[in-house]
């Protein structure tokens, strides 16, 4: 075994894994990934509450509004077709030029009209604000970068992610360098939103680089059926892509809107801290998947059993790292942003309480893909993107930021329990079993 993280194993472990070179390959490759999403949290946190400090919550709500309005176009500029790209390169390996030349122009010119027509809304919205446009053109820049992610599903079609960790690291790390330069020199908020396009510049630059040392054999070349029949695919997932990013950034734009930049950049502030959690269930579902589908094949008891248990598990982690997160608010908020942003202890201390739906959203996913009933999840996403739309309008006006923050709750409660359960019974039942402690046939 030549990775060096397997010395640390015990020896019967590692004895088991020395005949089984295809396991050693997928555990290295997801490593690779987890260690690249701690790292980028942890930096991104702590630069992120420094920068939100320096710039105060009126200007901080400003640029929170900008990568709010930029995240629609986002999801149409990327296609959505990751899934696709990789399948396509593990089944058809001798066209593999051709799937990822194809890609990157599609995405490449998806970048550029979704760039051009994000300028063009925003001065229809705002007519009279020109900071506002050039804070879009300038964000905005990094959707036509984005299009170098095409590099980035040649290595994980190969396992070779940490080529690409390696890639997002170093131009993670120049970016918040730069950010801690601007914060020195007391830079304006233009500067700012220039360090976000410049980011997306030079990760594009790192995974070029990181190509060239691992090439396909063949030149990258564009074919028009193969970007009929990817864009054929993928269009459910880009809408799917944008009802998820409705629920998710709608109150953002709408909390702008109705109260102003100052109650967003509030409301803003708690997020990085609330999401800091969620590293935990993508970890763990990650490391079930393998496990959960065994059982599955296993048998139908055994493998309702073993998502019980995994449903309460969450359960209780995520509810005490709320716990603990909201008991501490104060004092988080207080030694991360300063006495400025002391309203958003109140907002971190509910939201917090959110992550108990997103881990049973994660645990969940385990069923639906075993099931294989992901239109479940599209529906419930899908409706709950109209949820989020009406509530906020009406729960902004009448409570203000908190409203903002009881929608959440509402809309991922309705993405995540409500409509799954009216539409399967079998979850519905799951769920009885999990955190009803009565019998429901015969089974505790």
């Amino acid at each position: 075994m030549n990775a060096a993280w397997t010395k640390y194993l015990p020896d019967i472990i590692r004895e088991w894994m020395e005949g089984r070179p295809h396991l050693r390959k997928a555990i290295d490759n997801t490593g690779w990934l987890l260690f690249d999403r701690i790292l980028r949290m942890l930096i991104g946190v702590t630069v992120g509450a420094w920068v939100a400090r320096y710039l105060g919550p009126a200007r901080f709500g400003e640029l929170a509004y900008i990568i709010a309005f930029i995240a629609f176009f986002q999801v149409i500029a990327g296609l959505e077709a990751d899934g696709f790209i990789v399948r396509d390169i593990a089944r058809k390996h001798g066209d593999t030029a051709v799937i990822l030349g194809t890609s990157l122009r599609l995405r490449i010119f998806s970048g550029v009209i979704c760039w051009l027509a994000a300028i063009a809304l925003m001065y229809l919205l705002h007519p009279d604000d020109r900071q506002l446009c050039l804070l879009v053109a300038i964000v905005g820049a990094m959707l036509v970068f984005q299009a170098s992610d095409t590099v980035d599903l040649w290595f994980e079609s190969q396992s070779q992610s940490k080529r690409t960790v390696l890639a997002k690291f170093v131009s993670y790390l120049f970016s918040n360098s730069i950010k801690v330069f601007l914060l020195l020199i007391k830079a304006p908020l233009i500067a700012f939103a220039g360090v976000i396009c410049l980011e997306s510049a030079a990760l594009a630059v790192a995974l070029i680089v990181a190509y060239r040392s691992f090439p396909t054999t063949d030149r990258w070349r564009a074919d028009m059926a193969q970007a009929k029949e990817l864009l054929h695919l993928c269009w459910p997932f880009i809408a799917s892509g944008v009802m998820i990013t409705t629920y998710m950034r709608i109150d953002q734009i709408m909390l702008k809107e109705m109260l102003g930049e100052r109650e967003l950049g509030i409301y803003a502030a708690a997020f990085p801290i609330s999401q800091a959690w969620n590293i935990i269930p993508a970890m763990l579902v990650a490391s079930l998947a393998p496990f959960i589908a065994r059982k599955k094949s296993r048998g139908e008891q055994e493998y309702q059993d073993a998502l019980v248990i995994i449903f309460r598990f969450f359960a209780i982690v995520s509810l005490s790292g709320a716990a603990l997160t909201a008991l501490a608010s104060p004092w988080i908020i207080r030694l991360m942003y300063g006495p400025q942003y002391q309203a958003s202890a109140a907002v971190l201390s509910t939201l917090v309480f959110v992550n108990l739906l997103v881990f049973q959203g994660m645990a969940q996913s385990l069923w639906v893909v075993n099931n294989n009933v992901r239109i479940v999840t599209l529906l419930g996403t899908f409706l709950s993107a109209i949820i989020a739309i009406i509530f906020n309008s009406l729960l902004i006006r009448k409570c203000g930021i908190m409203g903002a923050v009881y929608v959440i709750f509402i809309a991922q409660g309705a993405s995540v329990v409500v409509i799954p359960c009216l539409l399967r019974r079998d979850l519905l039942n799951l769920y009885r079993r999990a955190f009803i402690p009565i019998k429901w046939n015969g089974r505790p």
